[in-house]
């Protein structure tokens, strides 16, 4: 069972969703527990200010009742309030009877009991004074629908400020995740780039300092490998050209004394130690091939055209042939133009070449065509493979029996080669419109840059 892994960005915005939206609401509690009372309060006091100015024209009417409507104090408001939310007062005695009352003002909306102060009842806001001498008192009321409609408008103001920032914050936070999961993405793919060729220290301009010291560590675990790698190919390197010529001097040495042998057995188990010692030697070839093939071999700079290095090959080829029936060569007839490696060229197609002549046992000839350019097919009679094998001969010291001659690298080592210089190496079995045999079709990069 595979677990989900979660993505950065994903996991980023959720994280910062809860702490958002508590922070929203923290703050429109905030402002509106501040503009509530900082409006009641201004309100309030504009309406204990209203009641003191009536009791002060209230008193002033007392002395000429007969030139002021004390009832029509607050007609004004007429023009410039709307009706829901003009004020209404009350003048009472000593013993709370309605001596006059505005417009609108009934009775039922009087607060019970009416002790002086400010007081929220029946829907209005309440402030009751009595004079100075006692006896009369006032009563001034205003709707709430005002002050409810202003602090609705002010929370609804606050609310739709903080969803425009949270829309932002979020537009904004998205394109920052997004373009630092890009920038972990550019620097996973330089890291993806590298390979036993190309151990160098990674490109940090794209990279974040939280990250440097993954990096740090990963540049010197690839360094270490680096210097594991070129210790392990000097090695390979090295003993391969050391034993080549003890080797050969064994290999001349055993010649010399086969030929003076008279008698039969010492001659038959000289004959053995000479092919031992050529086998060793075609060993120690392929694997000085295969140093080669690790060290990054290629590709050049500059193009070229490669048709002689084919046609001194298939020379070579002809040369090592063991009968001239059981080879027909098609060879190039024009440039081709290519940046592979003449040497990586050679050690491609001689171990193809060297492949179909020592698996080539059947009635049918050896075919090599290179008549179309960027092109060489090669192909040998042999019984069919079936797809495991055809898939795992490429891989190396994988041979098609157990008790071939061969050591298992060549196919390995031109795939190799191919990986490295734009090469595109195809092998089927069996052949195309046939019931046996093997084909190796290799495809050159031609022009100036390799085919990928």
């Amino acid at each position: 069972m595979t677990t989900r892994r979660q993505s950065l960005l994903s996991t980023l915005l959720k994280s910062m969703i809860l702490p958002g939206v508590m922070a929203a609401v923290i703050g429109v509690l905030i402002v509106h527990n501040l503009v509530k009372e900082e409006y009641d309060e201004l309100l309030d006091s504009s309406l204990t200010g209203k009641a003191q100015l009536l009791l002060t024209i209230f008193d002033a009417a007392r002395q000429m009742p007969d030139l002021l409507d004390i009832s029509m104090l607050m007609a004004f408001e007429e023009r410039l309030v709307e009706p829901d939310e003009r004020t209404i007062f009350w003048f009472l005695d000593e013993t709370d009877q309605i001596i006059v009352q505005s417009p609108g003002a009934r009775t039922d909306l009087l607060p019970i009991p009416m002790t002086g102060g400010l007081r929220t009842q029946n829907d209005h806001r309440f402030a009751t004074i009595r004079a100075a001498s006692g006896g009369v008192k006032v009563i001034v009321a205003t709707p709430m629908t005002e002050r409810n409609e202003a602090i609705s408008d002010v929370m609804m103001g606050t609310i739709s400020s903080f969803v425009l920032l949270a829309l932002f914050f979020a537009g904004v936070a998205f394109w920052v995740v997004k373009r630092s999961v890009r920038a972990i993405a550019s620097l996973s793919d330089s890291i993806a780039a590298k390979n036993e060729h190309d151990l160098s220290p990674i490109e940090r301009h794209i990279t974040f300092s939280e990250i440097e010291p993954a990096i740090d560590t990963l540049d010197m675990l690839m360094g270490r490998l680096d210097l594991a790698l070129a210790a392990e190919r000097a090695f390979a390197t090295n003993a391969a050209h050391e034993l080549r010529t003890p080797v050969a001097i064994c290999l001349a040495n055993v010649q010399r004394l086969r030929a003076v042998l008279k008698d039969p057995v010492p001659s038959a188990s000289a004959a053995e130690i000479e092919q031992g010692l050529k086998r060793l030697i075609r060993l120690i070839e392929r694997l000085l091939q295969m140093s080669r093939a690790q060290s990054g071999l290629g590709i050049t700079p500059v193009a070229a055209d490669i048709t002689p290095v084919i046609a001194l090959l298939l020379k070579e080829l002809r040369d090592r042939a063991p009968s001239g029936d059981n080879l027909i060569i098609k060879a190039p007839d024009r440039p081709w133009p290519s940046r592979i490696d003449p040497d990586a060229l050679g050690i491609i197609l001689n171990n193809l070449f060297d492949n179909a002549l020592k698996y080539g046992i059947g009635p049918l000839p050896v075919v090599v065509d290179a008549s179309q350019p960027g092109r060489v097919v090669v192909s040998n009679d042999c019984a069919a493979l079936n797809a495991a094998d055809l898939e795992a001969i490429t891989q190396r010291f994988v041979r098609k029996a157990a008790l071939s001659e061969g050591f298992g690298l060549g196919l390995s080592i031109v795939q190799a080669l191919c990986q490295q210089s734009g090469c595109r190496l195809e092998v089927m079995s069996p052949q195309p419109g046939q019931q046996r045999g093997f084909t190796a079709v290799l495809t050159l990069p031609l022009g100036d840059a390799p085919a990928r």
